[in-house]
């Protein structure tokens, strides 16, 4: 009962449902950021660096919005896939209960045709309930740990997302002082190859941090194994009191129908 259980509500693939693919965006972000240090508009020619860094730094940053939509929509795609398989477990677990409803109602049916004297009747009946709460307490075990590890997962969830939109702030906040720097230096008069070199360095430099800022680190694959060995462990410990508590109320049951244990 465990194990089928535990296969009706495993995340399985939710590691790969929930954590983004960054690594071709950050790939994406390098190559775009290169491409405007060396083949943008006046950067092959030094001297014309600084008569055209305001469309050089225009064509950069207009860049990074189209990302983060990128990036959302992926994140928005995934959100959606977890929430249909989370739907189609809770709706086999759901079948998964009706069905045993459906056979513990027939098996109380013919325990009720078997008795035939005052304290078979009252047996029977105290069997039935025994069992019906027992049943009751069981799913409300299993039914909170699945909540709870469910929120657990969005939670970890939320924190990888706050960190990769974190990235991209920061990002843009490099982007723009590279810039500001850049446009700056212009205007002091200083050597355009030496501004040239620098904002590349810098913007270099912001893209490196932003690439290490977005690389997976494993702390949600790590916090959903967590999560996944506490909410078996829960489903186990309901499963095991549930039998415990059938078990005596079975023998209890046949006591009552003079059969030996």
């Amino acid at each position: 009962m465990t194990q089928h259980l535990s296969k009706l509500l495993t995340a399985g693939l939710v590691v790969s449902v929930l954590v983004a693919p960054l690594g071709a965006l950050a790939a994406e972000v390098r190559t775009n950021l290169k491409a405007s240090t060396t083949a943008g508009v006046g950067i092959r020619n030094a001297a014309q660096f600084c008569t055209n860094i305001d469309t050089l730094s225009a064509n950069i940053l207009a860049k990074l919005p189209k990302r983060e939509g990128k990036q959302d929509t992926r994140a928005n795609r995934k959100d959606e896939k977890r929430d249909g398989k989370i739907v189609r477990r809770d709706e086999k677990l759901d079948d998964h209960r009706d069905k045993w409803d459906g056979h513990r109602a027939d098996r109380y049916v013919k325990l009720e045709a078997r008795a035939t004297t005052t304290a078979e009747v009252a047996a029977v009946a105290t069997f039935r309930t025994t069992v019906d709460a027992a049943v009751v307490v069981r799913r409300t075990a299993v039914d909170k740990a699945v909540a709870d590890f469910r929120t657990g997962v969005d939670a970890a969830v939320a924190a990888r997302q706050g960190a990769i939109d974190s990235a991209f702030a920061t990002l843009k906040t490099a982007l723009d002082a590279a810039v500001a720097k850049a446009k700056a230096s212009c205007t002091a008069g200083t050597d355009p190859a030496t501004i040239r070199a620098t904002f590349a360095a810098d913007l270099k430099a912001a893209n490196d941090a932003f690439r290490a800022s977005i690389k997976p680190s494993g702390d949600v694959e790590a916090k959903v194994k967590a999560l996944r060995v506490t909410r078996d462990a829960a489903i186990k410990a309901a499963t095991e009191t549930f039998k415990t508590a059938y078990e005596a109320a079975l023998k209890e049951l046949k006591l009552a129908f003079g059969i030996s244990a």
